[in-house]
């Protein structure tokens, strides 16, 4: 919300060790889409990437969210702050794919971030979310766990039962690969909100340390069935975020060096700006080198670490050279 972290104290390097896999991840998996390439050992993990990214959000930010009737004037520093890059990177896109601009398609951009730049849909709902849980503070804070939980519980069996996808299966495009994702995402900005709440508890490494054992069981003795859905539906996705995320805030700081830890938190704090600008950069370089698409396959691996470094420079120098006036852009 602000340049105050409202978790200092749990909000350690491992976050942001965190941040600079999953980034990893998602470029592994949009280049390979693009490139049209061969699956490889990294792309089944890269599904955790948008999941475990919403519930650490709101896990950061639910010392806010957890206020009684939290006022709307933070509330709205919280959209300009996910809007901005919405609408500059979709600018860009534009730039890059001029073809695609006219009336339709900039208000579709905007609404649903699937027309240019896909990655972008996340700050729609990243806003969605940012309200709906902004109205859940005008209500008694004895209700919100169950609430919380009751949405965890509602999108897992509209996902199950199928409810979710023939809802939005009906409508166009752009709804259904941006929209479509709500109910699978809500339950995880739920997870971030709860995972907060258990933080405040004095008996939170015991309710870590249960976390940490039942969900790794029962990933390793039950294999659950995936429902149909937009790339973040099933129990397996869910219980494995629940590992993860537990896991780090079970284990806490681990006591790194100055500068590895320095390191670290730079690069996860582009990590955003990463997520934001890599695809659409990328398919603008495939449009002038389609032979790169040789490269990616040959070499996957130092194609990847290449290409995800070169955004992260990217950012880093756009910071700089705009004197940090417009980081929320990039960071």
């Amino acid at each position: 919300m602000n340049k105050k972290n409202p978790y200092q104290e749990t909000r350690n390097q491992l976050f942001d060790l965190l941040r600079i896999i999953l980034t990893f991840l998602v470029v592994n998996l949009h280049i390979r889409v693009v490139c049209h390439g061969k699956i490889n050992i990294l792309d089944p993990y890269a599904y955790f990437a948008v999941p475990i990214f919403m519930a650490l959000s709101f896990f950061l930010t639910s010392k806010y969210f957890s206020q009684i009737k939290l006022p709307f004037s933070i509330v709205a520093l919280r959209i300009k702050r996910l809007a901005l890059p919405l609408i500059f990177w979709s600018a860009i896109g534009f730039l890059l794919k001029p073809n695609l601009i006219n009336i339709r398609n900039i208000f579709l951009q905007l609404f649903t971030g699937k027309v240019v730049d896909t990655p972008l849909y996340y700050l729609n709902i990243l806003i969605c979310f940012t309200i709906i849980f902004w109205l859940i503070t005008y209500l008694s804070p004895k209700y919100r766990v169950p609430l919380y939980v009751s949405l965890i519980l509602i999108s897992i069996i509209l996902e199950y039962s199928g409810i979710n996808t023939r809802l939005f299966n009906l409508t166009i495009s752009e709804i259904r690969r941006s929209y479509g994702q709500i109910v699978e995402l809500i339950k995880y900005a739920s997870l971030g909100m709860l995972l907060g709440i258990i933080m405040k508890q004095n008996n939170k490494r015991a309710i870590l340390f249960g976390l940490v054992l039942l969900n790794s069981s029962l990933l390793l003795t039950i294999s659950f069935p995936q429902p149909w859905g937009y790339n973040y539906s099933g129990l397996r996705l869910f219980l494995g975020t629940v590992l993860v995320l537990s896991s780090i805030l079970l284990i806490g700081r681990v006591d790194l060096s100055e500068k590895v830890n320095k390191t670290i938190h730079f690069f996860g704090t582009y990590s955003f700006g990463v997520y934001l600008c890599h695809i659409i950069f990328f398919e603008t370089l495939f449009q002038i080198f389609p032979k790169i698409r040789i490269l990616n396959n040959s070499f996957p691996f130092q194609f990847l670490f290449i290409y995800t470094f070169g955004c992260y420079v990217f950012c880093i120098i756009f910071d700089i050279i705009t004197h940090k006036k417009y980081s929320f852009l990039v960071r």
